[in-house]
C-alpha cells in the first residue's frame, strides 16, 4: 500500500487505517525510540513514547505533505524528537533522585559502587526490620522528608527522625563504619 493510499484509508476508516499504520511502522518506531530512551529509561517509557509518537502523527495528519517526505520519515522524525525530549526529562529526574525499585531493593547509589558493597548495604537495611528499613529507603533513596515518610508509615515526623537516627547508628555498627569515613 502506498503512503497516499494509507492516508486515504486513515481519513475514510480511522480505526482500520490507524491499525495498519501502527502494524506497519511500530517496530521501526520502537527501535528509534528505544535507542534513545533505554540508556536512562525503562521499556515502559519507550513503549509510552512510541504511543505518543503515533498519537502526535495522527493528531497532525493535515501537516503530512507527501511531496516533502514519506509517512515513514514523518513518523521517524516525530518519534526521534519525542524520544529526545523524554530522554532529557528522564535524565533530569534520574539526576534529581536515585533510581529505586522497591520490589527488588535494586538501586544504584554513589555510596554503593560495586555489587558486593551494594549487597552488604541492602542486607543491612533489610536487617533493620520494619518500619525502619522503609524509613531509611524513603529518606536516603527516594529523598522524602520526615513528614512525607511519617504519613506513609503512620508515624509523626519527630518519630521518623528519631528512628532514622537510631537506624543510622545501627547501620554504622552493622557495616563496621564502611560508609562513614
Amino acid at each position: 500500500m502506498t503512503d497516499r493510499e494509507l492516508l486515504l484509508l486513515i481519513s475514510e476508516d480511522k480505526v482500520k487505517g490507524f491499525s495498519l499504520l501502527v502494524d506497519t511502522y511500530s517496530a521501526l518506531i520502537y527501535k528509534i525510540v528505544s535507542s534513545v530512551i533505554l540508556p536512562v529509561g525503562t521499556r515502559e517509557d519507550a513503549e509510552e513514547c512510541v504511543s505518543d509518537a503515533f498519537l502526535a502523527f495522527y493528531n497532525n495528519l493535515e501537516a503530512v505533505d507527501l511531496e516533502k517526505g514519506s509517512i515513514k520519515g514523518y513518523l521517524a522524525v516525530i518519534a526521534k524528537r519525542r524520544a529526545i525530549n523524554l530522554y532529557h526529562t528522564l535524565k533530569r529526574e534520574k539526576n534529581a533522585t536515585v533510581p529505586y525499585d522497591e520490589q527488588s531493593d535494586a538501586y544504584d547509589s554513589d555510596i554503593a559502587a560495586d555489587y558486593d558493597t551494594r549487597a552488604a548495604l541492602i542486607n543491612a537495611i533489610k536487617a533493620l526490620g520494619e518500619p525502619d528499613s522503609t524509613i531509611v529507603k524513603r529518606k536516603y533513596i527516594l529523598g522524602e522528608t520526615a513528614k512525607e515518610i511519617g504519613e506513609y508509615v503512620s508515624l509523626s515526623a519527630e518519630a521518623v527522625q528519631k528512628r532514622l537516627e537510631r537506624s543510622m547508628d545501627k547501620l554504622k555498627v552493622m557495616l563496621g563504619g564502611a560508609f562513614y569515613g
